[in-house]
């Protein structure tokens, strides 16, 4: 007589447990200060810079996204049905974003795509300025190994202080000013011409060192990775180097006196 009570009871004891469902995210897309770029797909997830986000629901209208390395976004649904967000960051980098709908079909893996094609566009090497201190970014060839290979001011340029990378461009702000050079697109296109040569390893080697060097000797380690000893202008170095010419570290043994 009293199990249909009882299953009831059950069952708004089961709901009340249950785990929240997924955020319902809207569809869209943003543009933070700094080259920050957002996406979220209907339902989720959120991606800064086509990165996934760890998306956090605290109720039915505010959610936060989070790219594990300081920056945060606050997503807010207005009662219009609009989205406001806004975006803290290392540094205590803060400000508000501009938000607009995206379009049907346009998904992360189609923006990935097209991604990959601005960055085959973008230059591998650039200057960089900060002016009054204040943050600037310049677009750049992001994909794999970017490093300052020259200090053009007096302040210190260190990354994750004063610049780092965003998906499609390199910023600075604190006054760092600097060229910046995409060392991995120099061994793609190392490693082209030096296929057609026959010197893909020590040409890989030298374009990662940015010098010619002279080999000294060359061991297998096993069927896909060859170790080089490679004498250049300031030393002698270790280059360890896939037999499809990737390089995978170039590391000083000894330097030149």
């Amino acid at each position: 007589m009293h199990r249909p009570i009882l299953t009831a009871l059950f069952a708004l004891a089961g709901t009340a447990l249950a785990p929240a469902a997924l955020a319902a995210i809207p569809q869209f897309n943003g543009t933070c200060p700094g080259g920050i770029e957002v996406h979220a797909d209907d339902g989720g997830p959120v991606y800064i810079n086509g990165r996934e986000t760890r998306l956090k629901r605290f109720n039915d209208n505010y959610y936060e996204a989070s790219d594990g390395q300081g920056l945060t976004l606050s997503i807010n649904r207005t009662a219009d049905g609009g989205t406001q967000m806004s975006y803290t960051g290392p540094g205590n980098a803060n400000g508000v974003c501009s938000v607009g709908a995206a379009s049907n079909g346009d998904r992360h893996e189609d923006r990935h795509s097209h991604a990959r094609d601005d960055d085959r566009n973008a230059p591998s090497v650039v200057t960089c300025e900060s002016v009054d201190q204040k943050q600037v970014e310049c677009e750049m060839d992001t994909r794999g190994e970017v490093q300052v290979s020259r200090q053009l001011s007096r302040t210190r340029c260190e990354r994750g202080r004063n610049w780092d990378l965003n998906r499609h461009s390199v910023w600075v702000k604190d006054g760092c000013r600097a060229e910046f050079r995409n060392v991995s697109a120099n061994d793609r296109n190392s490693n082209r011409s030096a296929g057609a040569s026959g010197s893909t390893l020590l040409g890989a080697c030298d374009a990662r060192a940015r010098a010619d060097g002279t080999e000294v000797t060359r061991v297998p380690v096993n069927d896909s990775v060859t170790e080089l000893i490679v004498d250049y202008p300031d030393g002698r170095f270790l280059c360890m180097v896939g037999n499809d010419g990737q390089v995978q570290s170039l590391t000083p043994l000894r330097k030149r006196r």
